[in-house]
């Protein structure tokens, strides 16, 4: 009705890696060991038969979207499927993985692990359900275990409660165009009924595409100022030459 998806995995805020072990692979698509999809360090890494890896969460999701088609394929080279592939994870690209994060603490600008004990690590995960967030070890558990299918993961966020409806404590993933706030699944078939709306992650897609045209156009616009003072400077000075 609203031609939206449910899924939001699209919306989740990217997170740097401000480590200097990590920082190398921040947003780095060709890099092995980043999920082209999030752009993110591998996270419960799975490889398709076609050599590509990704997050586990990441393209189970992606295949989620493709369900309806029939026909699933590969994010990455577009490799198609007729069937939905059996994924294993990745035990190789795992420990590498799990190597660099091992010693990752958090800094003072990163989100904090909530379960680990002393020497707190940075989280790379963050549950809209249990409202915590996690580091590479505690994560897994939310891969692993059917108890933790349904929740809601995002990149670690420090404000988890601003990405949570007060009203019906579930995800704001959707965005009411009527009223041009976030909503929720509920709110939409609630006070939200009829009303034009569309994915958080497609909203704020757009208004970055907007943001950047503006900076864009003021970029031009100050170099036009720039050109117009040199101009008439020039023509200041030349004007002088004349007088004297």
């Amino acid at each position: 009705m609203h031609n939206f998806k449910h899924n939001l995995f699209y919306s989740e805020s990217l997170t740097g890696f401000e480590s200097s072990k990590m920082a190398q692979f921040c947003f780095d698509a060709e890099n092995p060991l980043n999920c082209p999809i999030c752009l993110n360090l591998l996270t419960d890494p799975v490889t398709t038969s076609c050599g590509h890896s990704y997050c586990m969460d990441c393209i189970e999701r992606s295949w989620d979207q493709e369900v309806y088609r029939g026909v699933y394929s590969c994010p990455k080279c577009r490799t198609k499927f007729n069937q939905r592939p059996t994924l294993s994870r990745s035990t190789v690209l795992a420990e590498i993985v799990d190597g660099m994060n091992q010693e990752d603490p958090a800094g003072p600008e990163d989100v904090q692990c909530d379960v680990c004990k002393g020497r707190k690590l940075k989280a790379i995960k963050s549950c809209l359900v249990c409202l915590a967030s996690y580091c590479q070890s505690h994560i897994q558990p939310h891969y692993e275990s059917e108890a933790f299918r349904k929740h809601k993961l995002v990149n670690a966020s420090s404000n988890l409660q601003q990405q949570i409806c007060p009203q019906h404590h579930k995800a704001l993933e959707i965005f009411c165009q009527d009223d041009q706030k976030c909503i929720c699944v509920v709110c939409l078939g609630d006070q939200h009924s009829g009303h034009k709306a569309v994915s958080a992650a497609d909203e704020m897609d757009k208004k970055q595409e907007e943001l950047k045209i503006k900076q864009k156009d003021f970029m031009q616009e100050t170099k036009d100022r720039e050109k117009r003072v040199q101009t008439l400077k020039k023509a200041v000075e030349s004007h002088k030459l004349v007088m004297f």
